[in-house]
């Protein structure tokens, strides 16, 4: 969300002063190192946060035995989106002219609550705990959400983390296995 509101206050930038270079053409010079300026922060708005979203998004949310899959579609859905973008924006910028900035920068601000409702948070969530997120029946993230909450986390399950690796954790699980069979003998002894 940070970058489409960051790339929506450049492009609202560069556009009003594509428009002041038009209306004012003596003092065009004076408006292009500031529209320069919007170019490099566009792209370093853009590469910091958008530009990895095709590449990170799909490597997280599809289940492990799709995940190539997945970041090939996710890979393949960017080169397409990029060649339509190279495709596109001259015919645009040669019809709309500085409007296309304000297009931009209004498609830019369409995507904060697109994200807000509908992209699952994947911080500090374990790959094969985030499969949970996706039980859920609804494409909103609060049902997202609360389906991760009810099925928990894999790792947390486990015992799993920083401080407990791995082969402590799966002593730990054999030893409450051998306890529930033990507990289990005990009961059918009684009976």
């Amino acid at each position: 969300m940070g970058g489409s509101t960051g790339l929506f206050i450049v492009n609202l930038i560069a556009a009003s002063l594509y428009e002041g270079s038009i209306h004012t053409p003596s003092k065009a010079a004076q408006f292009a190192p500031a529209a320069v300026t919007m170019l490099f922060l566009f792209n370093l708005i853009y590469a910091a946060t958008w530009g990895t979203v095709a590449f990170l998004i799909p490597t997280e949310i599809f289940p492990s035995e799709m995940r190539a899959q997945g970041n090939g579609f996710g890979i393949t859905g960017w080169a397409i989106g990029v060649g339509w973008t190279v495709l596109v924006n001259p015919i645009m910028f040669a019809h709309l002219k500085s409007r296309t900035y304000f297009l931009f920068a209004g498609l830019n601000l369409l995507w904060i609550p697109i994200v807000f409702f509908f992209y699952p948070e994947t911080a500090d969530r374990s790959l094969e705990s985030i499969e949970a997120m996706f039980s859920a029946k609804s494409p909103f993230y609060s049902k997202m959400e609360a389906a991760y909450r009810a099925e928990g986390d894999v790792l947390a399950t486990h015992r799993v983390s920083v401080s407990n690796p791995p082969h402590v954790a799966r002593k730990v699980g054999d030893e409450q296995d051998q306890d529930s069979v033990s507990h289990s003998e005990k009961a059918s002894d009684n009976v």
